[in-house]
């Protein structure tokens, strides 16, 4: 299984399609850090967005939360911890994604997606996984995701 069709397969299930599309037509942010694999970010990693042309994420450029950003890792899992389970078909997969990512808290500034791993990955890594939160209408952040944010201070 592709990156390509995990990513579709995250944007076909998720209940936030609006952010999830917002992903795939955000410009290309040049920045000078380095990338990195999306599936490799640990909690607190804010990053810039960089879809290929068939919108597919595989590397991220990592930055400074402090800077303005398009989405911050608030969760990392891993959904074969013992790495001894199959790779899950992907219905299966996705639900399991989606499911962990719905655990994380709210902030009502951000949307929340979930990045399930590929099959390549599946028992290299685990089956690591990793919530991403994404500003809701498109802007870019410029503090990070805070679940203390009550909706009526937005």
């Amino acid at each position: 299984m592709t990156s390509t069709r995990t990513l579709r397969g995250v944007i076909g299930v998720s209940v936030l399609a609006v952010v999830a599309a917002l992903i795939l037509i955000m410009a290309v942010r040049i920045t000078q850090s380095s990338s990195t694999d999306i599936t490799d970010l640990d909690v607190g990693d804010c990053f810039q967005l960089d879809p290929d042309d068939d919108g597919s994420i595989d590397l991220v450029d990592v930055i400074d939360c402090d800077e303005p950003h398009d989405a911050e890792v608030v969760m990392v899992d891993d959904l074969n911890p013992d790495g001894d389970r199959p790779y899950p078909d992907d219905d299966t997969l996705f639900g399991l994604a989606d499911a962990r990512c719905a655990t994380v808290p709210d902030d009502p500034r951000f949307g929340i997606i979930a990045i399930a791993p590929t099959e390549a990955s599946w028992e290299a890594r685990r089956g690591r996984m990793v919530c991403v939160a994404v500003p809701y209408g498109g802007d870019r952040a410029t503090d990070t995701y805070d679940p203390a944010i009550d909706a009526a201070d937005v």
